[in-house]
C-alpha cells in the first residue's frame, strides 16, 4: 500500500466519522433508522471516489489554497459537493423516500460541509 493511498483512507474515514458525530449529536432526525450512518458511508465513498478522479485526471493544481474563499481550494470544495451529491441520492431516492425532501436536503448539506471542512485542514 503506498503512503498517499493511506493518507486518502485515512482522510476518508476521519471525514466519516465527523459526519457521522455531527448528525447523531446536534441533528436528531439522523439518528432514526441509521440515517447518520448513511451519511457516514455516503463520505467515506465520496472522499475516496473524488480523490481516485483527481489522480486519474492528474488535478493536482486544484489544491491551491484561495484567501478569497476562507483558504478553499477546489479540491475541498469537491470534496463537499460529491459528499452531498452521494449522500442526497441515496437518502433522497432510495431508503428515505417518503420523508419531507428538506431533512434529506439537510442531512446531505451538513455531510458535504464538514466534508469540505475535514479537507480544508487535511
Amino acid at each position: 500500500m503506498t503512503q498517499a493511498l493511506l493518507i486518502y483512507v485515512l482522510g476518508a474515514l476521519l471525514a466519516a466519522i465527523v459526519v457521522a458525530a455531527a448528525l447523531y449529536w446536534r441533528y436528531p432526525w439522523s439518528r432514526h433508522r441509521g440515517r447518520f450512518g448513511t451519511a457516514a458511508i455516503a463520505t467515506f465513498v465520496a472522499w475516496i471516489l473524488w480523490r481516485v478522479v483527481l489522480q486519474l485526471s492528474n488535478g493536482d493544481n486544484l489544491d491551491v489554497d484561495n484567501p478569497l474563499l476562507l483558504g478553499l481550494s477546489a479540491q475541498d470544495v469537491g470534496s463537499g459537493i460529491v459528499t452531498f451529491f452521494l449522500t442526497a441520492v441515496p437518502l433522497g431516492l432510495v431508503s428515505e423516500r417518503d420523508e419531507p425532501a428538506h431533512h434529506v436536503t439537510a442531512t446531505a448539506l451538513i455531510a458535504g460541509a464538514l466534508a469540505m471542512f475535514v479537507d480544508r485542514f487535511i
